[in-house]
């Protein structure tokens, strides 16, 4: 099967690395010692919850840990050179204003598997990012929210 490549920015490439050595620890080495403790002092497993509950925990580490080994697979690091600095792209930064409230908030364009909107880190692949792509500075666009829709100015981009 062939996989698509990802296309991650740095700081993103080393978070997801980070994530899958933490998730690989917790996996390999504290889940284990703690299921061994549980047994011994437990009874019978079929009634003892911690034990049941560590299972559960144990599970959700092996998928956490495979999501994050197929995403590094197919992973590449976009080259610096490749983020543009004339329009928005993945890894570019850039700020917007909202032309009804008059605030302005700095996001950055990344693939849909680094994400975290608390830190304005936009997909490429949502509503929003498709609407941003490429846009240049003093470009207005309308951007679907989940609120309903929205008018912005690209004020600045960066890389």
């Amino acid at each position: 099967m062939n996989k698509e490549t990802i296309f991650l920015t740095k700081q993103g490439h080393e978070l997801m690395r980070l994530e899958m050595e933490h998730a690989q620890k917790i996996l390999y080495e504290e889940i284990p010692e703690k299921l061994k403790a549980s047994k011994m002092n437990g009874g019978d497993l079929r009634e003892n919850k911690e034990y049941m509950y560590l299972q559960s925990q144990q599970q959700y580490y092996e998928r956490e840990v495979r999501r994050l080994a197929s995403v590094l697979e197919v992973a590449e690091i976009l080259p610096e050179d490749q983020i543009s600095k004339d329009e928005i792209g993945i890894g570019s930064s850039f700020i917007l204003q909202d032309l009804t409230r008059k605030e302005s908030g700095t996001f950055t364009m990344v693939s849909a598997v680094e994400v975290d909107l608390e830190n304005g880190k936009i997909s490429v692949a949502s509503p929003a990012g498709k609407q941003l792509i490429g846009k240049r500075e003093g470009a207005q666009v309308t951007v679907d929210l989940p609120w309903g829709k929205s008018k912005f100015r690209v004020i600045a981009i960066n890389k």
